[in-house]
């Protein structure tokens, strides 16, 4: 079943678009890997699926209806964020969560229910433990534990997230991936921008490469992540193994001395 379908979309900043997408579905249960350089249109994708951006031109319908015509209230319900902490409050992890129940709240404050959801995603994300610490004294692993079950205490339907294992050594990235993985396989719909490749490819049932503001090629890990389709879409010099454990393509780039 189709959860987003984007039809003739051009997007970007200040009237200029950055991206161009013709046609692209996206379904329901999907894990989506975003991958692709610098400056390619990968943020501006997620912007548009989280309502920050509106399309220059085109359409987006979720669940197949314009997606611009959908109450913000409403469509926060159905799709969560996890994005940086540009500046980390001293909030406590629970009320930090507790954030993410706004769009359900009532004018008489948050219900059984609410608390419900706050304790599960807490529980979810292994960071009960944590609930009267301050962000501020948290690790980087934990504050993201902590910013993705904020977004699980407002949605789990589908989960949109900017770079979720960019800063985490590789402890801690397995750690967050492996929730990612467990909540897909729940019935999640789980969409990623990641520049780890090899984690892309182990954990992600579908990548997109994004080149130019374009969609360079869109598939399983194993149709895409080639030795040919990923020089051309970094402009490097890579090779592509076949991880002897999971089956799943692996990546190395071969540094500039290597070559020489």
């Amino acid at each position: 079943m189709s959860l987003f379908e984007f039809t003739n979309i051009q997007a970007g900043y200040r009237k200029i678009p950055v991206l161009d997408i013709p046609r692209c579905t996206i379904n329901t249960g999907d894990f989506i890997g975003i991958i692709g350089p610098n400056g390619a249109g990968k943020s501006t994708l997620l912007k548009l699926l989280a309502r920050i951006l509106t399309p220059l031109s085109g359409t987006i319908a979720y669940k197949k209806q314009n997606i611009t015509t959908i109450p913000h209230t409403v469509y926060a319900t159905q799709v969560s964020s996890v994005t940086d902490i540009e500046r980390v409050l001293p909030y406590t992890v629970e009320s930090f969560i507790a954030l993410g129940r706004f769009p359900h709240a009532t004018v008489t404050g948050l219900k059984a229910h609410d608390y419900k959801a706050i304790n599960e995603a807490m529980q979810y994300c292994n960071v009960q433990h944590l609930q009267q610490k301050k962000l501020t004294e948290l690790s980087s692993g934990e504050l993201q534990r902590v910013n993705i079950a904020r977004a699980l205490a407002q949605s789990t339907e589908c989960i949109l997230l900017d770079e979720p294992v960019s800063h985490l050594d590789i402890h801690h990235a397995i750690a967050i991936m492996d929730i990612l993985r467990k909540l897909n396989q729940h019935g999640s719909t789980i969409i990623a921008i990641l520049h780890d490749i090899n984690i892309a490819s182990e954990y992600c049932s579908r990548i997109i490469g994004v080149k130019d503001g374009k969609i360079f090629f869109d598939g399983k890990p194993q149709e895409c992540i080639t030795y040919q389709n990923i020089e051309a879409l970094f402009d490097c010099v890579c090779l592509v193994y076949t991880n002897p454990i999971s089956g799943k393509p692996y990546v190395y780039p071969v540094p500039e001395h290597v070559k020489q």
